[in-house]
């Protein structure tokens, strides 16, 4: 089950996501759902139907948790492919 501390761990694909901040400006608000993920990059499907590629460094994201939480996450932790992730350690909080 994903949750608040495991979610660096888990699989992106199809969670809600917002851009809340980001060192290219122009990424900042991008909002949708996460489609697909490669090792440096989100793709994100927005409501007008586009998708956008979204880099993981240096982005910050919300995301949007199946039981209602929203959830901060700094794009450097999640920097890599879902399967490396599983065996990447994390800071404690």
């Amino acid at each position: 089950m994903i949750t608040p501390w495991n979610i660096a761990r888990h699989e992106l694909i199809g969670l809600k996501v917002r851009v809340a901040d980001s060192a290219n400006k122009y990424y900042v608000g991008i909002e949708g759902r996460v489609v697909n993920e490669t090792k440096n990059m989100l793709i994100i499907e927005c409501r007008d139907g586009k998708e956008r590629k979204v880099a993981k460094k240096g982005t910050v994201f919300w995301f949007w948790l199946p039981d209602g939480a929203i959830v901060e996450v700094n794009g450097n932790l999640i920097i890599g492919r879902p399967e490396e992730r599983l065996k990447k350690r994390f800071p404690k909080k």
